[in-house]
């Protein structure tokens, strides 16, 4: 009998409001879901497991979103590993400054439960390349087209 891996989703998210439910939804659609609720604790889960995704917010507990991109992107065992970065700081600088280091997407909060969903499965699934473009999802962008797995609409987190 094949035993089925199912993907690693490391969520860094210090608010417990948010990483609640968070957690809740990747859960639901088929993710283990590793949390850290501050960078060196991020770093560790890191060293532990090889995540599939990224989801972090940029103003964590001893240190930043920015400092754990750049701790992935230089790790050659995850530098491949999507980040997918939250928050409600969403200025032309800081998502430039999120996409120096290394962030794939950006997603300003508040979100919907749908459009956190969409990104991660758009980021998870989409075409395959080692690095997936950054510009491909932009917080003023429309989300990515609805999958099988998708299409109710949620509250905001």
């Amino acid at each position: 009998m094949q035993v089925i891996s199912r993907r690693c989703v490391l969520l860094v998210e210090d608010d417990p409001s948010l990483r609640g439910p968070l957690c809740r939804y990747l859960t639901e659609l088929s993710f283990d879901v590793v949390t850290a609720i501050d960078l060196p604790s991020a770093q560790k889960q890191l060293q532990e497991r090889k995540p599939a995704l990224v989801c972090l917010d940029l103003t964590l507990p001893r240190g930043s979103g920015y400092e754990l991109c750049e701790h992935v992107r230089a790790d050659k065992r995850v530098a491949h590993v999507p980040i997918l970065v939250m928050s409600d700081r969403g200025t032309p600088e800081v998502m430039a400054h999120a996409e120096h280091v290394g962030a794939n997407a950006f997603l300003r909060k508040p979100f919907t439960r749908e459009r956190f969903e969409k990104y991660v499965v758009a980021l998870l699934d989409g075409p395959s390349s080692s690095r997936p473009s950054f510009r491909r999802l932009r917080p003023t962008d429309p989300p990515p087209p609805p999958s099988s797995q998708m299409g109710r609409a949620k509250p905001s987190v």
